[in-house]
């Protein structure tokens, strides 16, 4: 079976297509209940919730991570919803680099975060590690490393960069090399763990300035001096030497860390390692007091290749590459359907009824269904005949996401969720108001969808189809 024919049976696919007939009928019908929860907050801005707020801060500029939401935006929502000295707890089930979690420690309060990805965890382990280690046992390592002779010829094997095939050829043979001694240094010489996991972290963060790569949207893009053959005679610029370029690093942590207030905070934090689409069951009902989360956007983007560098570093091999890109929530055109493996999932948790009851809503949103219409309509003109599929798999797996966040919610708590609208073949899908929908089905009101004052334009290949239309970039809350 494909994937339409395991949401939308033939039978039902029919009378679908008779509802549908007007392309855009349910989503204007959907957008009149809901007008009046858009509002425009002007002190949330672009800036805001992406990685640019952190540039100066200590933690968050350490790793240039852009898919992840700024901590002043955190301090913002847990200032409006939060309240630190009665124990609540924080959860993010997309934690990416930790910035939920590493703010919500630091304003006091609990914090659970679910994140697939291993570059995700190490950045949020390394974070924490940060707070708490001895400021002097960290210069005492600089000093030993300052100090260490990255060529050494005689380093075991198990050391060195362990490559995935899309990123063999990324490092020059005294960068791959650098990389051995460093690894060697950390496993036989760091005896405190903290200490360990902010080296590795370090280390990964520098990978992308001593490669041959640079990201490029959801690829990396390869540098002329490289070995491989390329079209192009692109440059990135200068490629860093890498013993030069990890002293800076650690130097830049060096003095951030120095700089904190060494103080003892009485929370907790539980980073589970996993897809939230089935690791949400190991958190308790109505334990939760308030979400901040950015789920990864309807938008084609692929996290396993844009962090190819970074997730071989942390020992993710070709197979386990390919089974991380099919365990992610659907957003990309590869991504096949998790109708059966959710299915098979609930019957084992015992909770079928869950499941058909989340089917039932995803077939029965008549403004979504819409949508996927559409898109098959039009199959023959997207640039990709698997877009239908990952838009239909996307909302499918939101919806079971959203279900699971109701379900571990306390009474009067709330969800914040950053996410974008996207638009294809010139055709918007309003992705906040289907959610929002999806949301009220759960149990959840709508309090407000915060709509930036400055949205999304369209991507150059339609803008010259289609013009300049702007997409509603939003934050909603949600509560129980």
């Amino acid at each position: 079976m494909n994937t339409t024919d395991e949401l939308i049976l033939e039978k039902e696919k029919l009378e679908l297509g008779a509802l549908v007939s007007n392309s855009q009928k349910y989503r204007d019908a959907l957008f009149y209940n809901y007008q009046d929860k858009l509002k425009i907050n002007r002190y949330i801005n672009r800036s805001l919730i992406s990685f640019q707020a952190n540039k100066n801060e200590p933690f968050y500029r350490w790793f240039k991570y852009k898919e992840g939401f700024s901590s002043a935006f955190v301090e913002y929502i847990l200032n409006l919803f939060g309240t630190p000295d009665v124990g609540q707890t924080v959860m993010d089930p997309f934690a990416g680099m930790g910035t939920t979690i590493t703010a919500s420690i630091q304003s006091g309060f609990h914090a659970v975060g679910i994140e697939l990805l291993p570059p995700g965890i190490l950045a949020t382990k390394a974070r924490i590690a940060a707070s708490r280690i001895n400021p002097e046992d960290f210069v005492n390592v600089l000093n030993s490393i300052e100090n260490l002779n990255f060529q050494d010829k005689n380093t075991p094997q198990k050391y060195y960069f362990k490559h995935l095939t899309i990123t063999k050829g990324a490092f020059s043979e005294e960068t791959e090399l650098a990389i051995a001694n460093i690894q060697k240094f950390i496993e036989e010489q760091c005896s405190i763990a903290e200490m360990k996991e902010l080296l590795k972290f370090s280390v990964s963060s520098i990978l992308e300035d001593v490669s041959f790569t640079r990201k490029d949207g959801q690829y990396l893009r390869w540098d002329y001096r490289s070995d491989r053959k390329l079209k192009s005679k692109f440059s990135k610029g200068e490629i860093h030497t890498f013993k030069p370029r990890l002293i800076q690093k650690l130097k830049e942590i060096q003095k951030d860390i120095s700089q904190l207030k060494q103080k003892e905070v009485n929370t907790t934090f539980n980073l589970i390692q996993g897809s939230c689409l089935t690791k949400m069951h190991e958190i308790a009902d109505e334990s939760i007091d308030l979400v901040i989360t950015s789920p990864p956007y309807c938008n084609r983007y692929d996290y396993t290749r844009t962090y190819a560098l970074e997730l071989a570093f942390n020992g993710i091999d070709d197979n386990e590459i390919k089974k991380l890109r099919q365990t992610l929530l659907s957003a990309t055109v590869e991504n096949k359907s998790k109708y059966n493996q959710l299915k098979e999932f609930y019957s084992d948790i015992h909770k079928p009824e869950t499941f058909i009851n989340a089917v039932h809503s995803y077939r029965n949103q008549l403004a979504l269904q819409e949508v996927l219409e559409n898109l098959r309509l039009h199959k023959n003109v997207l640039n990709n005949k698997n877009i239908p599929d990952m838009v239909a798999n996307y909302f499918f797996e939101m919806n079971f996401v959203i279900r699971e966040l109701a379900r571990t919610l306390k009474k009067g708590g709330k969800i914040v969720m950053v996410n974008d609208n996207v638009r294809y073949n010139g055709d918007e899908i309003p992705v906040d108001i289907i959610l929002s929908e999806f949301a009220r089905e759960s149990g959840l009101a709508t309090d407000v969808i915060w709509v930036l004052e400055r949205g999304k334009g369209n991507s150059s290949q339609q803008m010259g189809t289609h013009g300049r239309k702007e997409l509603r970039k939003c934050v909603y809350v949600w509560s129980k």
